[in-house]
Order: C-alpha cells, then structure tokens, then sequence
C-alpha cells in the first residue's frame, strides 16, 4: 500500500491488523527534538508528566502536543496512513460503507526508559487507533539478548496478542524495535514492552486517536 509517496505494509499476523511504516527521518528528528526541550526544561517537564496516567513502569512519560508547527507534518502523515489503513479494510469487506476521513487526535505522549523498565500488558483507552514510533534505540537492544543470550529474543521487544496460540494459530506477534519505525493498530489489541538490560535510552512516541467516527 502506497500513500502519498510511502510504502505501508499491512501486517496480518492474526485476527488485527497491523500498519507498518519508515518514518522519514525528518519527522523523528523533530520528535526527539521536542522531547528534549520537554526534558531541559524542569517546570514544564513537570507540567507534562503523564506518568501517573498511564500503566508504564518507565522512568518518564511526557505528553507531546503535535499541533506544534514542527510536528504538523508527522500528524498529517500519521493522519494520512491511518486513514488509508482504514479504507484498506473497508474495501475488503465489500459490504461495508467507507467511513468519514474524520481524524480526531485524543491525545499523545514521550515514553523513556531504561534498563530493566518495561511496559505491562495493556490495551488503550480514549480512540479508536494507536500508534508507536520508535525515536531511540539502544544498541543492546538487537537480534540477541544481552542477558539471556541462549534463549528466544524478547529483550526491549514490543509483543502483540490476540487470542490463542493453538495448531496453525498465532496468539502473539513479537517485533525489535528500529528508529523510525511506526506502527499503527486498534486500540483494543493486547500489547506489551519488554525489560531490556543494556545502557542507553529507548524512546517512543504513542498517541490514542479517533479515526473515521
């Protein structure tokens, strides 16, 4: 699936289905950059704390306005693949009307951790769609575990799950994490982080938001 100039693959590893997308590196660097003038700045660091909001055990979780002039063009690409995600679907099941381009942010936020935190199993409130984007990544986190190095890789690892892992059925669907990557998914899909054990920062930006309604 190509919109506006960039490949979209539509995964389907189980009932869900999963957009995933290369971000242009433009976009990433404009979200770092605004997570680190959130950081350098201790009252408003405190004043977008939404940790408390959220089921992350993480060192911060920062919320992010996207309808600052620099990220503008990151929300009209978010808003532009997720609309395409949704009429790809519709399109499939032939009987279904289209729905409104409607795209309604509910909201957004900066997650950091590092070493040993992660991220509980969870679904989203507040919309219909979620995204992740990955604007940090350690080196540790890779094809291979750092700490259990003999054992199936998971460390710093997003895993999906729905339903049940019976004969010829996949119940999860675990991937490493890359810079720039984005995925987009329904907001009732399980999903959780895992704790990875190197040093360095893994950051990610998420959003809650309404989509055809």
């Amino acid at each position: 699936m190509t919109e506006n100039n960039y490949h979209v693959e539509i995964l389907r590893p189980f009932g869900p289905r999963i957009a995933k997308t290369k971000v242009p590196m433009c976009m990433v660097h404009a979200l770092n950059k605004e997570c680190d003038r959130i950081i350098e700045d201790q009252e408003r660091r405190k004043e977008f704390d939404v940790s408390n909001e959220l089921v992350g055990h993480v060192s911060e979780e920062l919320f992010c306005d996207l309808n600052l002039p620099d990220l503008q063009d990151f929300q009209k690409y978010l808003k532009d693949l997720s609309i395409g995600l949704t009429d790809e679907f519709t399109r499939e099941q032939k009987n279904k009307p289209m729905p409104d381009k409607k795209f309604i942010m509910d909201n957004s936020w900066f997650v950091r951790s590092f070493k040993g935190e992660y991220n509980p199993a969870h679904i989203h409130n507040g919309g219909n769609l979620v995204c992740v984007l990955y604007l940090k990544v350690p080196e540790s986190v890779s094809q291979k575990n750092t700490k259990n190095v003999n054992k199936l890789t998971t460390e710093g690892y997003i895993d999906f799950f729905y339903g049940a892992s019976l004969t010829l059925t996949q119940g999860n669907f675990t991937c490493m994490p890359e810079v720039g990557d984005l995925y987009v998914f329904p907001s009732y899909l399980m999903h959780t982080v895992y704790p990875f054990y190197g040093e360095g920062e893994r950051r990610s930006f998420s959003a809650n938001y309404h989509v055809g309604i």
